[in-house]
């Protein structure tokens, strides 16, 4: 750090700013970039590995609470507690971590390794909620719109649906209509859309 300009901290200073700041996604591209991919071009990530990464990454954004928090936001690391490797603030009541799953053509839904972070008004789209659409220039209008959102209203965080007819709570089988809203519990399950890809969500609260 000897010959790093004081405008470049912390940003050089790996100590405080490693590279696992990105998040777990980005972090083991990078990891895999600069030491595999170092040598041999064949073991790089691929384009479409890195924009899947990208796209996960921005769904683990949280907000930092310190107003003061000169970074704003940050990216989740998919640990049991919520904290802003910035300013070391950490996240202060029920936090809800939703972990997509996706159906198959056998009907079985599979994790897809990939968890959504909820925030006030976090918005849920289409390509949350169908796995065979991707977020990029080739989105129809439609795709492009938002299908719902999340507030948190007196110590519950809820859900409101927006655009997803085939909202249904997964263990009483109780649909949710549009302009309807769910409270998200620990281990609840909703389902997302009944059409090929269509996606189940597994609440976590993670307890701050």
């Amino acid at each position: 750090l000897a010959n790093v300009k004081p405008a470049e901290l912390p940003w050089k200073d790996i100590s405080k700013i490693p590279y696992q700041i990105t998040g777990p996604y980005l972090s083991e591209l990078i990891l895999k970039a600069f030491t595999e991919g170092l040598q041999d071009p064949t073991a790089r990530p691929t384009a479409d590995e890195w924009e899947n990464a990208l796209v996960k990454s921005i769904d683990l954004l949280q907000p930092c609470s310190n107003k003061a928090c000169e970074q704003k936001w940050y990216i989740f690391d998919n640990k049991t507690k919520a904290v802003c490797p910035f300013c070391k603030t950490p996240f202060s009541g029920p936090l809800p971590v939703l972990n997509l799953y996706s159906s198959r053509k056998d009907a079985n839904f599979r994790p897809d390794n990939h968890r959504l972070m909820v925030y006030t008004n976090q918005s849920l789209f289409q390509w949350h909620i169908n796995r065979n659409i991707v977020p990029n220039e080739r989105l129809t209008d439609d795709q492009k719109k938002r299908v719902g959102y999340f507030v948190y209203h007196s110590e519950i965080w809820y859900l409101v649906n927006e655009g997803m007819p085939d909202l249904t709570e997964v263990a009483t089988k109780t649909p949710i209509p549009i302009g309807g809203k769910v409270a998200l519990e620990d281990g609840k399950q909703l389902l997302m859309s009944k059409q090929d890809g269509g996606r189940l969500i597994v609440v976590q609260m993670v307890l701050n």
